[in-house]
């Protein structure tokens, strides 16, 4: 995956992450987590330990408490917040393991997922979108990604919108907490927005249009609570076997 540079030190790596390599930024997440006994989540496929802490840490590695759930992987992803609240991991392995603790790898790269003002998700693979402009109906357009506040959708033809306010907005996503498409869709529904930008993609031969929502409180709140279920979806994806 293609990185940009981005501020102190952290590159956006993409699907909401950015990265960094920097013995620095590693070293004081190291040093903060030790030293506050801050909780610490160990997952891999199939695996989610409840909260343990970081004991130390040297050049060898990392000193892990052990989970009373402990199930015995090579690789883990060790997962915390950072001082900004943000979902941060690092990648390591398991070197040895005792009664009480686990000694893993230092940590290369630190990776954490990305808080704006508001914050988007990108959405499963099929996630579609319809509402009505100026009395027309408009169905089956793909999601990219959405937040609280916005959402951005494609075509690859022009959509016809006589009129900048969008209403009756119907978000279709995943029944399932895992983005199984196969369990089916449930609807998100915003009452009214607006197309505020509109550009296109020569080279993918797509039209995007961004849309401001001016939803209810009701419905943010909803809405919110499934870009917190996605954000923990993309955090666990990819983990380690």
């Amino acid at each position: 995956m293609k990185k940009t540079l981005s501020v102190s030190g952290w590159q956006d790596i993409g699907a909401g992450y950015e990265s960094s390599v920097s013995s620095e930024l590693i070293g004081q997440a190291v040093t903060r987590l030790v030293a506050e006994h801050l909780p610490i989540f160990l997952a891999s496929k199939g695996y989610q330990s409840g909260p343990a802490i970081l004991i130390g840490a040297n050049a060898q590695g990392l000193l892990i408490d052990k989970p009373r759930d402990w199930c015995a992987c090579q690789k883990i992803r060790l997962i915390f917040k950072d001082e900004a609240r943000l979902t941060t991991h690092f990648d390591l392995r398991i070197l040895a393991e005792s009664a009480d603790t686990l000694q893993s790898s230092p940590p290369s790269e630190i990776f954490r997922l990305q808080r704006r003002a508001s914050y988007r998700v990108d959405m499963p693979h099929g996630c579609h979108v319809s509402f009505r402009s100026n009395n027309n109906l408009h169905t089956g357009l793909k999601v990219r990604n959405v937040s609280a506040r916005g959402m951005l959708f494609f075509s690859k033809k022009p959509v016809e919108l006589p009129r900048t306010d969008i209403q009756d907005i119907a978000l279709s996503i995943p029944a399932r907490e895992n983005g199984d498409l196969l369990a089916g869709w449930q609807q998100q529904k915003i009452s009214q927005g607006e197309v505020v930008r509109t550009f296109h993609d020569r080279q993918m031969g797509l039209v995007f249009y961004g849309v401001a929502f001016q939803s209810k409180r009701k419905e943010e709140d909803e809405l919110t609570r499934y870009i917190r279920q996605r954000e923990r979806e993309l955090l666990f994806k990819g983990l380690p076997t």
